[in-house]
């Protein structure tokens, strides 16, 4: 079942948010502001972008982590003790390696792109760019929803690669690395392929990592953001934390960076008035532990957690 601007199921309650208007409306905005004014005077000044890039994915954490400790959109989704055990058990298989090879990446697509050519090569700037991130975005799209609603051995066993990224019953920024090794990989390869194949520019590189970088963060952001219109642009907050939900009714939203597919294709999941009530996957007692690394990154080799949908119609069996 697919909700476009969906309204509210009529059993949820509305939420009313104690975020302060500048966090709530402002901080994101303020912060994709930020973003593009750097992206805008690199080019100005001749910045070395790989530097630049670097430092301001550090600088962009670290206000992100402030502002999130002092503003949750709810307090059971916060990062505590027991959760940032679990997180840094991922950290370890995957957020140091994969996020500096990500980095290293990101890096020598810059690099190289001053010698790539392609079939966007010699277009305008914002022709290329937008070509890029939609490329990217519908082959992302159908792989991250067949991951989600597959069917069949092939389904399944994406389901259970992804999974590892679903069984967090809480979202917020360092949570973000949990997932499984080969779900990083891939999307590693799909982040960057797009960008080297169609012979993009370094500046469009540049722009494409800091978007996917800042939405990335954002997406993962216990604060109750309200962007409005931005949601129509850019996947944030609001949509990917629906995505999270474990009702499968709303549990939509598969763009990345951008909900252009999810438009096109009807997966696109908005209430701007209350929050998931649930967060997690639908039926957790067919699945391991988040905690339970080993069992967690067996799961691909495994025979069991079908996809969510075949545990979902079985919870709804009589």
């Amino acid at each position: 079942m697919s909700h476009f601007n969906s309204p509210p199921f009529p059993h949820r309650s509305r939420t009313k948010s104690s975020t302060p208007l500048l966090v709530s409306h402002l901080f994101y905005p303020l912060l994709l502001g930020a973003t593009l004014a750097l992206f805008y005077a690199s080019l100005r000044h001749g910045w070395d972008l790989a530097t630049v890039f670097a430092g301001m994915a550090g600088a962009r954490l670290v206000v992100l982590l402030a502002v999130e400790f002092g503003y949750p959109a709810k307090p059971e989704w916060k990062m505590n003790w027991p959760s940032f055990k679990r997180d840094l058990k991922y950290m370890a298989v995957n957020g140091v390696a994969t996020g500096a090879l990500k980095l290293g990446v990101g890096w020598l697509a810059l690099d190289w792109s001053r010698l790539n050519t392609g079939i966007v090569t010699n277009t305008s700037f914002w022709l290329e760019f937008v070509a890029v991130v939609l490329v990217f975005e519908f082959v992302q799209y159908w792989y991250h929803r067949w991951s989600h609603e597959g069917t069949g051995r092939m389904g399944a066993w994406l389901w259970k690669v992804h999974l590892a990224h679903h069984l967090p019953d809480k979202v917020y920024l360092l949570m973000h690395p949990v997932g499984h090794p080969l779900d990083l990989l891939r999307a590693l390869a799909m982040v960057n392929l797009p960008l080297v194949v169609l012979g993009a520019r370094s500046e469009s590189i540049f722009l494409y990592n800091a978007l996917m970088g800042l939405q990335g963060l954002v997406s993962h952001f216990n604060v109750d953001i309200k962007a409005g219109p931005f949601n129509y642009l850019l996947v944030g907050t609001e949509l990917h934390r629906f995505h999270h939900s474990a009702d499968l009714r709303e549990a939509k939203n598969f763009g990345v960076l951008t909900p252009f597919w999810d438009l096109v294709f009807g997966t696109f999941f908005y209430d701007p008035k209350r929050l998931p009530a649930t967060l997690g996957v639908a039926a957790p007692e067919h699945y391991p532990q988040s905690d339970a690394l080993g069992q967690v990154l067996a799961l691909p080799f495994s025979r069991s957690a079908t996809t969510p949908w075949a545990q979902d119609d079985a919870q709804s069996e009589p």
